[in-house]
C-alpha cells in the first residue's frame, strides 16, 4: 500500500479515522484516575478531541500532529481552553522535549505508522516518558496473531509493543475494551506500561 499523505488527507477532508470524540477508554482512564497531573502528550493528536478531554489546570497538555487543517479545526472547536494546552504542528520523530511527560495517551497513532517507523517509535516513546511515567496505548485494530492484512491501519497487538520496548517499560495492564467508538467494537485492547 501507498504511504498516506496525512497533510493532503486533512486539506482533502478524508478522515475517516476521526471518530468526533474521544474514545470511551480515555474517559474510563479519567475515571479510574489514572491520568496523573503533570505533562502529558498526545501524538497524532488530530482535530484534538483527546487533548480538550486531557486539559485540566494541573495538567500540561501537548498535541502533535502533521496538519495545519487538523490545528485550525480544533482551535475553532476549543477557544475556550486553559493556556495549558499546546498544539504543535510537527513531525513525531522530530519532537524532543527537554523535560519528559508524566503521561503519554497514543491512540490511531502507532497503527498509523508505516511498520518500518516502529522500532523509531519505541525509541521516541522511551526517551520522552519520563521515570515512572504511564505510557497508555489502545491498541486498535487489535489482532492476535497477527494478520497479513495491509494498513493503514495496522494491525497490532501488545505483543508487538512489548517488544520494542525491552526492559524500558514494565508492563502494567492489557485489557479488553468493553466500549469504543461505533465500527470498532471489539477491535480495541487498552495497555497500560510504566517507564523504568
Amino acid at each position: 500500500m501507498a504511504p498516506v499523505d496525512w497533510k493532503e488527507a486533512w486539506k482533502a477532508g478524508v478522515t475517516p479515522w476521526d471518530a468526533g470524540a474521544s474514545p470511551p477508554a480515555l474517559l474510563e482512564l479519567l475515571d479510574r484516575e489514572l491520568v496523573p497531573a503533570g505533562r502529558v502528550l498526545v501524538p497524532g493528536c488530530g482535530a484534538g478531541y483527546d487533548l480538550a478531554t486531557l486539559a485540566r489546570a494541573d495538567r500540561e497538555v501537548v498535541g502533535l500532529d502533521l496538519s495545519e487543517e487538523a490545528r485550525a479545526r480544533f482551535a475553532a472547536a476549543h477557544r475556550d481552553l486553559p493556556g495549558t494546552v499546546v498544539y504543535e504542528v510537527t513531525d513525531f520523530f522530530a519532537y524532543d522535549s527537554e523535560v519528559g511527560f508524566d503521561f503519554v495517551w497514543d491512540y490511531t497513532f502507532f497503527c498509523a505508522l508505516d511498520p518500518a517507523q516502529r522500532s523509531g517509535w519505541g525509541e521516541r516513546m522511551k526517551r520522552l516518558v519520563k521515570p515512572s511515567g504511564l505510557l497508555a496505548t489502545l491498541l486498535f485494530p487489535f489482532e492476535d496473531p497477527i494478520s497479513k492484512r495491509e494498513g493503514p491501519p495496522w494491525p497490532i497487538n501488545a505483543a508487538m509493543v512489548r517488544d520494542l520496548f525491552e526492559s524500558a517499560f514494565e508492563e502494567v495492564e492489557v485489557t479488553e475494551v468493553e466500549r469504543s467508538h461505533r465500527g470498532r467494537e471489539g477491535r480495541e485492547r487498552l495497555a497500560l506500561w510504566r517507564r523504568r
